[in-house]
């Protein structure tokens, strides 16, 4: 396996194809979103506990809309990120891929 630096980033197409290109893939709140989908699954797995004591159906609705809401904002954190450093950098270096990724990201994400 070829080695590749922080810079590289990799795309295996649904053919199998594999492209590479180099833009740097800066995430500035990792930390954030790791903190946020920690408090989402400990969420979750609350619900799958209320679930499994037969708790009222409308509670259950009521906690997973939150955390629906929960996902949706961190959706929101990775996007901006993605569009602050990713995608501009993506521009930059004339990497048209990264752009049509995004677009089929949003198309998946407003479903």
């Amino acid at each position: 396996m070829e080695e590749h630096d922080e810079s590289m980033h990799m795309h295996v197409h649904a053919d199998g194809t594999v492209h590479c290109h180099s833009h740097p893939h800066t995430h500035q709140n990792t930390k954030t979103v790791r903190n946020r989908l920690a408090r989402v699954i400990g969420h979750l797995q609350a619900v799958d506990r209320m679930v499994e004591d037969g708790r009222d159906c409308a509670e259950v609705l009521i906690q997973l809309a939150a955390i629906r809401s929960a996902i949706n904002n961190i959706c929101k954190i990775i996007l901006r990120d993605h569009m602050d450093h990713c995608v501009i950098d993506a521009v930059r270096f004339g990497d048209t891929e990264t752009l049509e990724e995004l677009n089929k990201a949003i198309d998946l994400l407003m479903k």
